[in-house]
């Protein structure tokens, strides 16, 4: 079986729940508090996979899977003009974004977050927030044509986090 891609479908749920929590846990060591980490839990995460995946018209997110076993995964959408998720910067109608890409700590540097990203964005040109003090994940996303736009914001509910935009034009096909 292998390192493999595929869409993501309703009977990922759960299993993408435990994943992203999993992902959080391990990427946000450091920049969050062990007992801000600790408290995230899969049944928290399950009304939103279960929105994205269960509904009529199914979120676009691509899982990365080693030996059929989920290990990471990428989402985008189209950001709706009037959005407020960032009050800070604003998006232009129909900006699409990159709201997700992560992949378990055991996973990365194989190969598969380059193919989750090209799944799920090909060369169109978009923007995706990070964490700003998570150098690893700006060197990556620098690497495929992201640059800082100077648009930041913070999180609340997540100790304030300070996130940073990164947007790319469209990539010549290499």
């Amino acid at each position: 079986m292998g390192l493999d891609l595929r869409r993501a479908e309703p009977a990922d749920v759960e299993r993408l729940a435990e994943v992203h929590v999993r992902c959080w846990q391990e990427t946000y060591r450091g920049m969050l508090s062990d007992g801000f980490l600790a408290s995230r839990v899969p049944a928290d995460r399950l009304p939103l996979w279960r929105h994205l995946l269960e509904s009529a018209e199914p979120g676009v997110v691509w899982v990365a899977s080693d030996g059929g076993t989920l290990v990471g995964f990428a989402g985008v959408h189209h950001v709706p003009a009037g959005d407020t998720t960032h009050a800070a910067a604003p998006p232009s109608s129909g900006d699409l974004e990159l709201w997700g890409l992560y992949l378990l700590a055991s996973h990365q540097g194989l190969g598969l977050g380059r193919r989750l990203l090209e799944a799920a964005l090909g060369t169109s040109a978009a923007s995706l927030w990070v964490a700003a003090d998570n150098g690893r994940a700006i060197g990556f996303y620098r690497h495929f044509g992201f640059e800082p736009d100077g648009a930041a914001d913070t999180i609340p509910d997540w100790e304030h986090l300070r996130e940073i935009r990164m947007v790319r034009g469209r990539q010549p096909r290499q």
